[in-house]
């Protein structure tokens, strides 16, 4: 119960009014998200003070025994069987522990952008980022920038060094730890879905939004 009203006090201090009120919204099967899309990687050597701090942390790719604990999270609303599902199909998830426990973890897709709103596929150097959790007991510490600068350092050593995101436009705490990561708002769309069936997005030329504009 402790867990749950900590949950709510963080929906409350980090969502502006109107995106909790899209969030109730949502709860009658239509979900509309605004939303921006990002460009993060390294950019400079401005960053790298978020390689220090976190030297009782241990940082690893995470495999599938490991699905089996953030199956359990709580307030996700995602089965262990979904987890699998991505691993099985090629993306990887960057996770950090502390004293052996999971505390935190992020995703990436190597081959396409594929939040709902916002699909399209990637090029050899691209990757897209997604899923960033951090146990509520653990937040307030810096985790979310600093595993989010680890895992581009694992990307750039794949050769992805452009790398995508996306923000609910009203969730201020994944867009401020971008900000401090110099992340780049290339685009601003909307997404509508109804009944979890029915999906209608606003759309973008990726080609000549996206990557002229990274070159």
């Amino acid at each position: 119960m402790t867990d749950y009203f900590k949950h709510i006090q963080t929906k409350m201090r980090y969502n502006p009014p109107v995106g909790i009120m899209l969030d109730a919204i949502s709860k009658t099967g239509v979900n509309i998200i605004p939303f921006y899309l990002f460009l993060e990687g390294i950019s400079d050597d401005c960053l790298l003070h978020l390689d220090t701090g976190f030297e009782d942390y241990d940082l690893s790719f995470l495999s599938e025994k490991d699905m089996d604990v953030i199956s359990t999270f709580p307030f996700r609303n995602i089965s262990r069987s979904q987890l699998q599902t991505r691993l099985d199909s090629g993306k990887m998830c960057l996770g950090l522990k502390y004293q052996g426990e999971l505390v935190a973890f992020s995703w990436c897709d190597l081959d396409e952008c594929s939040y709902g709103g916002c699909k399209f596929p990637l090029k050899y150097d691209e990757a897209y980022l997604f899923d960033l959790y951090t146990l509520i007991s653990f937040r307030g510490r810096g985790i979310a920038p600093y595993l989010r600068y680890q895992m581009y350092k694992e990307l750039f050593r794949l050769g992805r060094k452009r790398l995508y995101s996306i923000s609910n436009r009203y969730n201020t705490a994944s867009i401020r730890f971008k900000t401090k990561l110099n992340a780049k708002i290339l685009y601003s769309g909307v997404h509508l879905e109804l009944l979890k069936r029915w999906h209608v997005s606003s759309r973008v030329k990726y080609d000549k939004l996206g990557r002229q504009e990274i070159e």
